[in-house]
């Protein structure tokens, strides 16, 4: 998925006549933030269970999504090596 935005945002670029560098995130990177992005998400929802918050366990639930989808970013291989 990275690969695919990078790629959209080069032509974006290009048409436009700009250059902005984009960041192609390493494995370990990928990795790090799929990790912090499950431990906020976990604490999230449970203080929106705890507490009977409906929009911090919406946010929990989003941060869980995200985690999930780096997890599988990272074992897709199209990161930076």
């Amino acid at each position: 998925m990275i690969k695919e935005v990078n790629h959209a945002c080069k032509k974006l670029n290009e048409k436009l006549g700009i250059s902005v560098p984009l960041p192609n995130p390493r494995k370990k990177t990928l990795k790090t933030a799929s990790a912090c992005n499950f431990v906020v998400g976990t604490g999230l929802v449970a203080a929106g269970v705890v507490f009977s918050s409906k929009w911090c366990a919406v946010l929990g639930g989003i941060g869980l999504v995200s985690s999930v989808v780096l997890h599988q970013e990272k074992g897709s291989g199209n990161y930076g090596k």
